[in-house]
């Protein structure tokens, strides 16, 4: 019962975040990989080409991932503000989708980024475990995704939510299934409990109270809305899917689940 839950707990919790598609993922029968995400690039220019990016030191061409660089990736010009699509690839050449390299004389820093992935080499995801369908926390701005492919270093993921110069860099936790229970995380059947929290201040005063609407999933498979409820109090009832539509946007990132 989840009353007895609440008295009788594990000790076990972790911060949850909304999702119309992800389960909670499933605490008590998944490990964890933790790290910080990077680009796919970076480096300095070593001379000019028109709408390109040039650096004799780099090869852009080469297989081990997150290379080679495709199109579609984008190019950062750190030391001069601005930004272009890759339209071409070779070893030391990138062409672009707009002249954003100047200086004659090289020495701009650049980034490359792609959308869509999660790198880290300093990993490799393959002998981690790390699978499709397995659960992706960006911890630092409280979004999540589900990997669709793993390449050693790189995952694909179906959400963008690294690809970006405030998100590239993101500390990260995934969620592994690792064959345990369901198949995949996000489908995960295992109950918690929710502690309702709120990511706004009450600085009027001391015992000021928060009502938040929170929508979730119960272990019976039944979709509701808790209306109005106080912040600071448990659900009375076991859930597995906080749900982000229907869930009042100051609680999307701030419960917690405890099993």
């Amino acid at each position: 019962m989840a009353y007895q839950k609440i008295v009788v707990n594990t000790g076990l919790a972790a911060g949850v975040l909304a999702s119309d598609t992800n389960h909670i993922p499933s605490l008590p029968n998944v490990s964890l990989v933790t790290g910080t995400s990077g680009p796919v690039a970076t480096g300095a220019t070593t001379g000019v080409s028109t709408n390109g990016l040039l650096d004799a030191n780099a090869n852009f061409t080469a297989t081990t991932a997150p290379f080679p660089i495709v199109n579609g990736d984008v190019a950062y010009n750190l030391s001069n503000a601005g930004n272009a699509n890759v339209t071409g690839v070779a070893q030391t050449l990138l062409d672009l989708s707009g002249n954003i390299f100047q200086a004659v004389v090289g020495n701009e820093n650049y980034r490359v980024l792609r959308s869509k992935v999660l790198i880290d080499t300093s990993k490799d995801f393959v002998a981690l475990g790390v699978q499709g369908g397995d659960v992706v926390y960006n911890n630092t701005a409280n979004t999540q995704a589900q990997v669709v492919l793993v390449n050693g270093s790189v995952l694909i993921l179906d959400v963008d939510i690294f690809g970006t110069p405030t998100t590239f860099d993101d500390a990260y936790t995934i969620f592994l299934a690792g064959g345990k229970g369901s198949p995949t995380v996000m489908q995960s059947a295992e109950c918690c409990l929710l502690y309702v929290g709120s990511n706004t201040a009450n600085a009027s005063m001391e015992d000021a109270t928060q009502y938040v609407d929170v929508r979730v999933l119960t272990c019976g498979d039944n979709e509701v809305i808790f209306k109005n409820f106080k912040v600071g109090e448990y659900l009375p009832i076991q859930i597995k899917q906080l749900f982000s539509t229907g869930t009042s946007v100051s609680a999307r990132s701030s419960c917690l689940a405890i099993w």
